[in-house]
């Protein structure tokens, strides 16, 4: 009989082999730490998001800070502290950095989110580019001083300026069909356009609008029938900053035949509205010895009569006019800090007046010479008032702004009176989303989400609809809101209860351009395409 033979204590057993090696991974793999350091992270993040709940801006900014200080520790313990094999650490950090190195931002969104996309990717200006290379539009005639323009009329429905003549952003004597499911929106065209957050000027089946293309800042005109250029205006400046991008943010104004436009570097140009030659222009910050605002100029030029008026903030005032025929500086006033809101008229009592909201606060000015009749204190923290005041009644004014700042309204008395306070309401924080009101009621974007407040006591009565940091025009009893990603929505203008009629996709990609809705024909652009839809009418 054969004996057992004992097995050679040195020969390996390959099952036990492999077992060890698993312990002593196990025991090398320090995981804990990192499951420590990730809920220490995510706790932080969560608390820092819920405290700042009130402000959405607020809330991404705190995770400017905490995402990357979170990834950096985490970085620290794959590194350094593991324990894993030093193959594994170099290819996890090899793999952050080609994940990192494949993508670049592109732009923000109106809460500061930033929007990535692949390097390999064509820029928003790269297809831009390609477009205006294929098309040529019309010479535009080199300056004549003193020439004769041709007289272009502002029509019924036109739209000759920043959201319309009465810069309110109502559209009057238009009413819209109120579905779209048997009556869709029908697009006319649709084209790139150059860089920028300007909307549309419209009189007499002109549009006109301003860009940036390349190392240009541009003031182009276009056929609304067909979208086809008219003529351009260029000027060798750009503005580029790394939140609010590149390119102008202010619109033209027409007015007796000739548009008007601020540039994002403080550029006032006069031009022939029909042709686009230039007639005079102003460095208006070099006038006044003001700086650029960090988010560069973005006040629309309001035209009074013969005076062309913009916000400035230099020494030699808050509010400058310059003569509409020759260019000429004619009267200043204030010295508040300016800020992105446009001028704008409006009647107090009996009176006549120009509302400016500038960094810290609402001033109202004479029409006559500029003079601050009254101030009212009204800042946050990066002192950013964008929205335009608006004139409720001849006595109340509605003034509303971002940055956990919100609204209020104004009882306002005669010139050299202050105003007092009727309410304030954390309810509606519009950043640069021009509110619209209607028979009482004031509808915005609060953060993003379109709220209905009540003028009378600041009560909130619905909040709903996710529509990001876009704009809103009113029409009858509806509201059109182009959202920030591109698409249309119409809203009933009712404070009963939230009800959104329709929808369809206009554009894509970020959306701050206010629209423009001239008959049945809405226009609507961003920094990227523009576009015009047909919009069925009852």
């Amino acid at each position: 009989m054969n004996e057992p033979v004992e097995a050679d204590s040195q020969t390996s057993n390959p099952s036990s082999s492999i077992v060890e090696f698993v312990e002593t991974s196990r025991r090398r793999f320090r995981w804990k730490s990192g499951v420590i350091i990730l809920l220490i992270s995510l706790t932080v993040i969560l608390s820092a998001w819920n405290f700042l709940g009130l402000d959405r801006t607020y809330q991404v900014f705190a995770m400017w800070v905490l995402v990357p200080a979170s990834t950096l520790a985490m970085l620290v313990w794959w590194l350094l502290v593991s324990g894993l094999a030093w193959r594994w650490r170099l290819a996890g950090l090899a793999l952050l950095v080609g994940v990192f190195a494949c993508l670049r931002v592109d732009d923000y969104t109106g809460d500061m989110t930033p929007l990535v996309s692949f390097r390999w990717q064509q820029t928003r200006e790269e297809r831009a580019g390609s477009y205006f290379s294929q098309v040529a539009p019309t010479a535009v005639p080199a300056p004549v001083r003193g020439a004769e323009v041709q007289q272009i009329n502002v029509g019924a429905g036109d739209w000759p300026e920043f959201r319309g003549a009465e810069r309110d952003g109502v559209v009057r004597g238009v009413s819209l069909a109120r579905e779209w499911k048997t009556q869709a929106p029908r697009e006319i065209w649709k084209h790139p356009v150059g860089l920028g957050w300007s909307s549309f000027a419209v009189v007499d089946g002109r549009v006109y609008t301003q860009e940036q293309r390349g190392d240009e800042e541009v003031v182009s005109c276009w056929d609304l029938d067909d979208g086809t250029p008219q003529w351009v205006h260029a000027d060798p400046t750009r503005f580029s900053e790394a939140m609010g991008g590149v390119g102008p943010r202010a619109t033209p104004t027409f007015a007796r035949s000739r548009i008007f436009t601020l540039g994002a570097t403080g550029l006032l140009n006069c031009l022939d509205a029909a042709s686009g030659r230039r007639l005079w222009h102003v460095d208006v910050l070099d006038d006044t010895d003001a700086k650029n605002l960090n988010w560069a100029m973005a006040g629309s030029p309001l035209v009074l009569g013969d005076r062309v008026i913009v916000s400035a903030g230099g020494s030699v005032g808050s509010i400058v006019a310059y003569d509409a025929g020759s260019g000429e500086r004619t009267w200043s006033g204030g010295r508040r800090t300016a800020s992105y809101a446009a001028p704008r008229l409006a009647t107090i009592g009996e009176t006549d007046v120009i509302l400016l909201f500038g960094g810290d606060g609402l001033g109202a000015h004479d029409v006559t010479n500029g003079k601050e009749l009254w101030h009212f204190p009204w800042t946050n923290g990066p002192k950013v008032n964008a929205a335009l005041p608006v004139a409720v009644t001849s006595t109340s004014v509605l003034i509303t702004s971002g940055y956990g700042q919100g609204s209020a309204v104004l009882n306002v008395g005669g010139a050299g009176q202050k105003p007092e306070l009727a309410w304030k309401s954390r309810q509606l924080k519009s950043k640069f989303n021009d509110p619209v009101v209607r028979d009482g009621f004031v509808y915005g974007l609060d953060e993003g989400i379109l709220v209905c407040l009540d003028l009378a006591t600041g009560k909130r009565r619905w909040k709903r609809g996710r529509y990001g940091y876009g704009q809103l025009l009113l029409v009858e009893d509806l509201l059109l809101v182009l959202a920030e990603k591109g698409s249309v929505a119409m809203v009933e203008a009712t404070p009963e209860k939230f009800r959104e009629l329709g929808r369809f996709e206009a554009i894509s990609g970020k959306t701050w351009n206010h629209p423009v809705l001239v008959g049945d024909r809405l226009l609507v652009r961003n920094a990227a395409e523009m576009a015009c839809f047909e919009l069925p009418l009852r």
